[in-house]
Order: C-alpha cells, then sequence, then structure tokens
C-alpha cells in the first residue's frame, strides 16, 4: 500500500467504481494541500485562514489539554512558596538557583511540554482535514491521550538542549546574558528547526521513537526554510503575546477604565489568553509546514493523486 502517510482520512478510503450505468457516485473528499503553496510564510498564511475557520475545536482542544498544565505549574507554585519562606530557600543553599528562578524554569519546562502536546493534538486535526476528512475535538483528544508516554519520551529526547540552555541563561549574570544571546539564541533555533516536526510525525506516521530520526530527516531536505520559519514563528509569536498581555496596560493608559485591585487578576487572564492563542496557532503552522515540506520534498500531492485517480496501489 502507498505509505505516503498512515492517516486516516478520506484520502485513503477505497474510491468507488463509476461507470456509464451508475450515476451519482461520491468522488473522495479532494484534499486542501497545495504545490503552489509558499513553505516557509504559506505555512503561516494557511494556518490563518485555518485558525478563524476552525477556531472552536482548535482552542477547545487545546485549552482542555492546557489546563491541567497550568493547574499544575499554579500547585508547585503555591507548594514553593509556602514550604520556603525566603526566595533563595529552594535549591539555594546549594548555591542553584532560588524560588522564582526555579518557578521560572518549572513554568518553561511545564510550557515546552504543553506546547509539544498541543503540536500533537493540532496535527491530529489539522493533517486530516487537509485531506480532506473532518475530525472532532474528541477524536483527536484520544489519538493524543493514547500517544502521550511516546509525546513524553519524543519531547524529552528533543527539549532538554534547550532547556539547559534557558537554565544556564537563568543562572547567569546579566552582562553574560546579554553576551551569551548572540550566540545561543541561533543554536536554539537551529535545533529547534530540526526537531521541528516530531510531534506531526508522532501523531502521522506510525514509527514510534523513530519518530525524531524522520522529522531530522525530512527537516534537512528544506533546512533553510524550517530555519527561516523557527525564526518567523518566534518573531510573530513574541510579538503577538506581548500584544495580547499588555491589552489591561493599554485599556488603562486611555483613563477610561481602571482594574484597582484586580490589575493582578486581569493580568494573569489575559497572559493566559495569549498563550492559548499563540501556542495552538503556532502548532497550525508547524503542522502545516509539515505537509507543505511531504508536498515539495516527496511530491506527496502527487501520490495523493494517484491514489485518487487509480486507488491505493497494494
Amino acid at each position: 500500500m502507498s505509505r505516503w502517510a498512515d492517516i486516516e482520512s478520506a484520502a485513503q478510503q477505497p474510491t468507488t467504481v463509476v461507470n456509464s450505468g451508475v450515476l451519482g457516485a461520491t468522488p473522495p473528499a479532494a484534499p486542501r494541500v497545495r504545490r503552489s503553496d509558499r513553505l516557509m510564510f504559506g505555512s503561516i498564511d494557511v494556518a490563518s485562514h485555518i485558525f478563524q475557520r476552525r477556531a472552536r475545536q482548535v482552542l477547545i482542544g487545546s485549552a482542555i489539554l492546557m489546563l491541567p498544565m497550568v493547574a499544575l505549574h499554579l500547585l508547585l507554585t503555591i507548594l514553593a512558596f509556602d514550604h520556603y519562606e525566603r526566595f533563595d530557600g529552594l535549591l539555594g543553599d546549594r548555591g542553584y538557583i532560588g524560588v522564582e528562578t526555579g518557578l521560572v524554569m518549572l513554568g518553561l519546562t511545564i510550557q515546552s511540554f504543553t506546547a509539544h502536546i498541543i503540536g500533537a493534538y493540532t496535527a491530529a486535526y489539522l493533517v486530516p482535514y487537509q485531506m480532506g476528512a473532518e475530525s472532532t475535538v474528541a477524536t483527536c483528544l484520544r489519538k493524543v491521550l493514547r500517544k502521550l508516554p511516546l509525546l513524553f519520551v519524543t519531547w524529552s529526547l528533543t527539549h532538554w538542549l534547550i532547556l539547559l540552555v534557558l537554565w544556564g541563561l537563568a543562572t547567569s549574570a546579566s552582562a553574560d546574558v546579554l553576551g551569551a544571546l548572540w550566540i545561543l539564541a541561533p543554536l536554539v533555533a537551529m535545533v529547534s528547526a530540526g526537531t521541528l516536526l516530531v510531534a506531526p510525525v508522532v501523531m502521522t506516521e506510525q514509527r514510534g521513537v523513530r519518530s525524531i530520526g524522520r522529522a531530522w530527516r525530512l527537516a534537512r531536505t528544506r533546512f533553510g526554510a524550517a530555519f527561516g520559519f523557527v525564526l518567523a514563528c518566534a518573531l510573530l509569536g513574541t510579538m503577538l503575546s506581548a500584544f495580547i498581555a499588555l491589552l489591561p496596560s493599554l485599556a488603562e493608559s486611555t483613563g477610561f477604565i481602571t482594574f484597582g485591585s484586580l490589575g493582578w487578576m486581569v493580568q494573569g487572564v489575559t497572559t493566559q489568553l495569549a498563550v492559548l492563542i499563540v501556542v495552538p496557532f503556532v502548532a497550525i503552522a508547524t503542522s502545516q509546514m509539515y505537509l507543505h515540506l511531504r508536498v515539495h520534498a516527496e511530491g506527496l500531492d502527487i501520490v495523493i493523486a494517484a491514489d485518487r485517480a487509480f486507488g491505493a496501489s497494494l
């Protein structure tokens, strides 16, 4: 069978034989992937259109997956400040990091794993959708939960270096951080480009831990585009997050509204809202980048067209 992708979609359903005496036969749904779409900016553009049309499915599923992670971070934050009176009490007696820095690192770790899971969810929804099928939120969530152990393993193997770099930056002096950023930022971007497609590969191809190698080989075929995509998403995500998070301050600056003692709560809500919007959007763009790379590097659109015309080859 043609193994262009192990996806349960309408594109893989057996075609109905239509002869001159059979009218009204329903053809298989047409895939939405196009070779004319550009790799880097085309993925972001398609993601914005899909986010507008399918925002309910994307945001509901992402919120369900993010809620336990946010609750876990909040619980650990409360426990940390409840058990350690001084900020340098947590790991501070051994000269590592204090409570505030430790909680920042904890938040980055949880956020990184959450983004990996949301990337898997959006891939489970977007790839069949682009192949012409429709998936429900419950179906995509079940797929993610079934592969949660594998997702944890792939996340641990591909994100430890980035977390190590962030830990080094968090424990360094301000002057050292500014100098190291010029070297470490491109390094982190290159590592991110090489592991960019791990979550989509895990959810669409039955490869297990070998999905890491498969993601690297696929990204390597157009590594410049993958690297530029990482930089573009980082810039766009940062700007969008900052804009949403600063909305309360902008509202108060007009003088027409003040939040008073509830300002911290409003700021916290808008910050989580920024995460809820930006992370799924970047995840959708990444899944679309996976499809575009398969089209441009492997001729996925040609294989799909052949399967639609003649049926899946055996």
